[in-house]
């Protein structure tokens, strides 16, 4: 989780995480929901599952849409990324 917070204030400093508009752009392109706020919120996928307590493998495969996650997951994972469950709807 240090890392994690670590990497959030260095991202801040910077100021290198995408915008609303590249978000949305993303989005429009057809991106998986999860992986577009994902990278939006400059997360790795080790990031996120550290956050969430979701396996990094699993993450990945929902990104690829191989698994859809549960009702459950989509909370976990919406909540380490500071969003609504409704925001990762395919």
């Amino acid at each position: 989780m240090i890392a994690v917070n670590h990497r959030l204030e260095l991202a801040d400093e910077l100021e290198d995480r995408p915008d609303y508009w590249t978000q949305l752009a993303w989005l429009s392109a057809g991106a998986v929901p999860l992986l577009a706020w994902r990278r939006a919120a400059g997360f790795s996928i080790a990031d996120l599952a550290e956050l969430s307590g979701i396996p990094a493998p699993l993450i990945a495969a929902f990104e690829s849409r191989h698994a859809r996650p549960s009702v459950t997951e989509r909370a976990r994972l919406a909540r380490a990324l500071g969003l609504s469950p409704g925001d990762l709807d395919d």
